[in-house]
């Protein structure tokens, strides 16, 4: 199995949405935030080649379901699922029994939240509850396991900031 993470674009700040008597689960993305990710997808679009992503998991907070959306364009419109698995504080216990449950998917998009992806990222990979790198807006990694995901059996192929990935893409986008 291949898990792609990727957290959300930028998005108003919790100052902004409490003007507007928004919750944090309603923070939109900024027109900045849609464009970057826009971007950001045509790199992930180029990084993947032909290889498709078989199903999303997404956070149902606003950000992260209009941020899937958009990469979702830019990836042949995959299956997407809200899971509660990616909202913040849902804790790696969560993420893996979420992905255990699309155990016959091999290649899986998770959109969600820092620090919780940074967090389930390390815990892939080295089975510890210790975060050891972090997320940019728009930020993604790709880890390889040898089956379902497990903590402590990932393998880091790759992880890049927003600002790499939208360097990565054609020159027409963003």
């Amino acid at each position: 199995m291949e898990v792609l993470i990727c957290r959300h674009g930028d998005a108003l700040s919790p100052e902004q949405t409490d003007t507007m008597r928004l919750s944090d689960d309603e923070r939109p993305l900024t027109d900045k935030g849609r464009r970057q990710t826009r971007a950001a997808a045509a790199g992930l679009r180029h990084l993947l080649g032909e290889d498709r992503i078989g199903h999303v998991l997404v956070s149902p907070l606003l950000r992260a379901r209009q941020t899937a959306e958009i990469l979702r364009d830019y990836l042949d419109d995959p299956v997407t699922d809200e899971s509660e698995a990616l909202t913040p504080a849902a804790g790696v216990e969560a993420v893996d029994a979420a992905l255990h449950a699309c155990a016959g998917t091999e290649r899986l998009l998770l959109v969600g939240h820092e620090p919780d992806l940074a967090l389930w990222l390390s815990w892939s990979l080295t089975r510890k509850h210790e975060r050891v790198t972090k997320f940019s807006k728009n930020g993604a990694a790709l880890v390889d396991f040898p089956g379902v995901a497990e903590g402590g059996t990932g393998t880091l192929r790759w992880l890049l900031t927003g600002a790499q990935l939208r360097a990565s893409g054609p020159m027409t986008a963003g």
